[in-house]
Formats: structure tokens, C-alpha cells, sequence
């Protein structure tokens, strides 16, 4: 009986392991997007779905992910076979795109976003500019990227001062660094404007001296930030359209132009060669500023200004301390620059106090300063850093002004004048 079941057994073993399946190849799992690849959006945003499938019930492991989130501000992967996108209003003037990677497993797919510009019932002015004013700054934005900065305005200078009622178009311009840096020219190119700060070539960039600038009647200035801007260059032809508020404007400026040089370096001249001073179309004016520079001593300043502005021609300051409120003259040293900062001078009576940049501002100068500006620009500036200032009372209420100076540059040049007459 025994032999019997132990066979019996064996038996039904065998039909067992007789009909167990051989192993069957794995299904490959399927994914796939049943709606559009593309969607266009419109510039009040929203929500748009995605469709997809997948063989077998494996949802959860659906992920869902934004390349800009400023765009695309909200994913929902909650529900089975569907992907709610919610999409931002756009309030630039500007189409953009962002994308959305969906991701199961080792599958993937790219969903694109288009979505239109913001629209506006603006409108449309159109100026014709006939001032260009500007200055290079060099590469002091991005290494090797050369920084412009240019004003357009429609008669808003006289003599290089802004006048009541003047509107000006002030933009910063990356592009390629000038071929010629003795005469600079704004590189010919479409300029586009951009925000993001990657500091491109070709582009308007919002560092902010970039807006639309006015000067009320009571000389009271104004700016707003433009929306958009977009500006072509072609030799002396500039052509930019820029959105401010509701308002496109259209400005063109056709003409010559220059550009002042503001590149800091460690020098404050940017003479070549010995100067003897031309004050003979200046007025000259002396004045007690008392302790201007907080250092116990009177300060002076004489002034020399053209005649014809500051448009043209010479301007000179010389900037002295003296013990006396009311006697400027004396013979006078330069002040060398303080032991405990090398930045500031070395303020004592007795001496006249060197042309010096305000900490790394290249536009911003104090001290004893000689300048000569052409069409309103300064085309030359050096200031008296070394030397001898002497000022003599003649007795009939003319006075004689001796300057014997070096300047700053790395090969330092002279700078004189011999002055003779009377202060106004």
C-alpha cells in the first residue's frame, strides 16, 4: 500500500512539473502621447492637458517637469493618462517658449510651449532724433563684450545741458569691442533687447541707465522703464522702437556722432603730450568754499570756463587749502595722497589738491582738474597731480596764476599755463 501512494505521488509530480509554462519573453511596456507635441498658448495663459497611455496600470511612476517655471507655474500628474499644464499670463512684448518633459521609466517626451506676445492697443509715435550723445565704457560689464551707452533725443541738449521739455531714449548697449579705440563707433548690428543678464552681444541690456527720460518745465527729471526695445545700427543710422507703457515709439537718428571714452584705468589722464593751458576765451572766478573738506583748513577753488560754454573749449579748476578766509594767494604744493588711504589726499594748508577719482567711478572727479570739451563732450582731461601752483596780487586787481604741473599718465606729461588778469 505503501509502494502504491509513494508512486501515486510521484506520479502527480510529474504531471505537475509537466505542465508548468516555459518562460515567456517580457512585453516591452508602451508609452505614448496621444495629444499634440506643440501647443500654442495666448498671452493670458492658462491650462492646457496632455494625453497619454501606457500598457498596464503603472500611473504613479509618470513624472512631469518644467524647463521655466516662470512659464509653466503649475504641473498636476494626479490623474490617470492626464497632465494638467498651467501656463502664466505673459506681459512682455516678446513671444517666448518653455517645454515639459514627461518621463516613465526610461521613456521620455518633450512637450513644446509656445506662447504669443503680450498685446496692446498702443500708440504709435514716431521721432526724428538729431542729437546722438554717448560714451564707451569699455569691457567693464563682461570680459571681452564692449559696453556702450547712448542718449536719443530731438533738440533736448544746448550746450550740452538737458532743457525743459527734452525727452530723451537713454539705452546700454552690449557688442563687440571697437576696432578703433581713438574714435569710437557703435558696432552696426540688430539690437535686441533682453533681460535675462547674460550680458550678450547685440543687446540692450537694463542696468539701469536704460529708459525714456523726460525734463518737465520746471526742469524736474522723469524715467520710465521701457518694455521692449529693439534697435538697428547701420554706420550713422540708428533705427530703435521701443514700447513704454501704451506708447511705441519710433526713433530715428541719422547723423555724426562721438563718443566720450569713460574707461577706468589707473590713471585719470588721457594726455599724450606736454599741454600748455588756453584760458585766453575764459572768464575766471574765485571762491572760498570754507571747510569743504572737513579737514580743519579754508578750502579755495579758482574757476576757468569758455567763454562759450562748457560746449567748447577749456575748463580749469584748481582746488587749494589755505589757513586764511580771506587771502588765496601764496605759492602752492601739490598734497600727495594720505598714509592711511591712498585714495584721498593729503589734505594740509599749502597745497593744492591733485585731480582724483571718486573711488571706482570713472565719471565722477574732484580735486584740481584740466579739461577741453568739443561739441559738448570732453575730448581730453588730465588733472595737476604734481607740482606748483602760484598765485600772485599784482595790486591794481589783477592777479598772475603760475602753473608748472605733471599729470598722472604712466608717462607723465607737463601741463603749464601763465595767466594775467582779473577774476569776474
Amino acid at each position: 500500500m505503501r509502494r502504491f501512494i509513494f508512486m501515486l505521488f510521484a506520479a502527480v509530480s510529474l504531471f505537475a512539473m509537466s505542465c508548468e509554462p516555459k518562460d515567456a519573453p517580457e512585453q516591452e511596456v508602451e508609452f505614448q502621447i496621444t495629444s499634440d507635441t506643440t501647443v500654442t498658448m495666448a498671452a493670458e495663459g492658462g491650462t492646457f492637458v496632455i494625453a497619454y497611455t501606457i500598457s498596464g496600470d503603472d500611473y504613479n511612476n509618470v513624472t512631469a517637469e518644467a524647463d521655466d517655471t516662470d512659464i509653466i507655474n503649475n504641473i498636476n500628474t494626479n490623474q490617470k493618462g492626464y497632465i494638467l499644464v498651467s501656463v502664466s499670463a505673459n506681459e512682455s512684448y516678446s513671444e517666448r517658449s518653455a517645454a515639459v518633459r514627461i518621463t516613465y521609466g526610461e521613456h521620455s517626451a518633450i512637450i513644446r510651449v509656445n506662447q504669443a506676445a503680450r498685446v496692446v492697443n498702443y500708440e504709435v509715435v514716431n521721432i526724428a532724433a538729431n542729437q546722438l550723445v554717448g560714451k564707451y565704457y569699455g569691457d567693464n560689464i563682461k570680459e571681452g563684450v564692449g559696453h556702450y551707452w547712448i542718449i536719443l533725443t530731438k533738440d533736448g541738449f544746448v550746450d550740452g545741458a538737458a532743457v525743459a521739455g527734452g525727452e530723451y531714449f537713454r539705452l546700454d548697449l552690449l557688442a563687440p569691442m571697437p576696432k578703433d579705440e581713438s574714435n569710437v563707433r557703435i558696432p552696426d548690428g540688430e539690437y535686441r533687447f533682453d533681460l535675462s543678464q547674460n550680458y550678450e552681444e547685440f543687446t540692450i541690456v537694463d542696468i539701469g541707465n536704460t529708459d525714456y527720460s523726460w525734463v518737465d518745465d520746471q526742469m524736474e527729471g522723469w524715467a520710465l522703464p521701457l518694455a521692449d526695445a529693439s534697435l538697428s545700427v547701420a554706420g550713422n543710422r540708428f533705427e530703435l522702437v521701443a514700447v513704454v507703457e501704451s506708447t511705441e515709439y519710433h526713433v530715428v537718428f541719422e547723423g555724426d556722432y562721438s563718443l566720450t571714452t569713460s574707461v577706468i584705468t589707473d590713471h585719470v589722464s588721457s594726455l599724450t603730450q606736454d599741454a600748455v593751458i588756453d584760458v585766453s576765451n575764459c572768464s575766471a572766478s574765485v571762491a572760498s568754499y570754507g571747510d569743504y573738506w572737513d579737514c580743519g583748513c579754508n578750502n579755495w577753488g579758482i574757476e576757468f570756463v569758455c567763454r562759450n560754454g562748457m560746449k567748447n573749449g577749456t575748463y580749469l579748476v584748481i582746488d587749494f587749502l589755505s589757513n586764511s578766509t580771506t587771502d588765496f594767494t601764496g605759492r602752492y604744493v601739490d598734497s600727495g595722497f594720505s598714509a592711511e588711504d591712498e585714495t584721498m589726499p593729503d589734505f594740509r594748508p599749502g597745497v593744492f589738491v591733485p585731480g582724483f577719482r571718486v573711488a571706482d567711478d570713472a565719471d565722477l572727479l574732484l580735486g584740481s582738474l584740466y579739461m577741453v570739451y568739443k561739441d559738448g563732450l570732453c575730448v581730453s582731461q588730465a588733472p595737476l597731480y604734481e607740482g606748483t601752483v602760484t598765485i600772485e596780487a599784482n595790486g591794481n586787481g589783477t592777479y598772475t596764476i603760475v602753473i608748472d604741473a605733471l599729470d598722472d599718465a604712466p608717462e607723465q606729461n607737463r601741463i603749464t599755463l601763465n595767466w594775467t588778469g582779473r577774476f569776474e
